[in-house]
């Protein structure tokens, strides 16, 4: 087989494996995927068919190129543009592999087609997860707490996350559940 016949075969037995989320963002209520998800399984789809990832970042693009060992000339290259981490509270270092891990992360779930439907990461913004019968009261309740110290911090991180993470106009357009966990950082200040 060559390399596209290989990387299709394995995407396929990948996706009959059941694979689980184990990763937890608390701030927005979501799953997602952490490498320990499943790189165990595709390097075992790897090695039975004959292929070797490798990650890189040269630049500003971090690559993963997936060669047919069989046939080293043989490849395929997934790019991304390199992408600075911002992780609050660490160091120049953890943030620089807080942004490898989760380019190799997006490259490998890009590559293989890992995929998986999540009711709250496809519900977020469209009102349907309502917890509530209404957010107004949420929104109304955070408004009144952003003259505290501190809460400018927070409401823009969250007005940030919900338009880059969830393509949202505003961070209003959150579900309830993610707006009770901004409330109680609030309250919490």
């Amino acid at each position: 087989m060559n390399i596209y016949e290989k990387l299709q075969t394995a995407r396929v037995e990948l996706q009959k494996t059941a694979l689980k989320k184990s990763g937890l963002n608390k701030f927005a209520g979501f799953r997602y995927f952490e490498l320990g998800d499943f790189i165990p399984a595709v390097n075992v789809l790897f090695e039975k068919h004959k292929m070797l990832a490798a990650f890189n970042i040269m630049n500003d693009l971090a690559t993963l190129t997936i060669v047919n060992t069989e046939a080293p000339k043989e490849m395929i290259v997934f790019s991304s543009p390199f992408a600075d981490a911002n992780i609050k509270g660490t160091t120049p270092v953890q943030s620089l592999g807080g942004a490898h891990t989760y380019l190799k992360r997006y490259l490998y779930l890009n590559a293989l087609e890992i995929v998986d439907n999540d009711v709250l990461d496809a519900s977020v913004g469209t009102g349907k997860l309502e917890t509530a019968p209404n957010t107004t009261k949420l929104v109304e309740s955070i408004k009144a707490l952003a003259d505290k110290p501190g809460a400018k911090e927070v409401i823009d991180n969250v007005s940030t996350q919900a338009k880059e993470k969830f393509g949202l106009a505003s961070w209003e357009g959150l579900p309830a559940i993610s707006l009770r966990k901004v409330l109680k950082k609030l309250e919490a200040l």
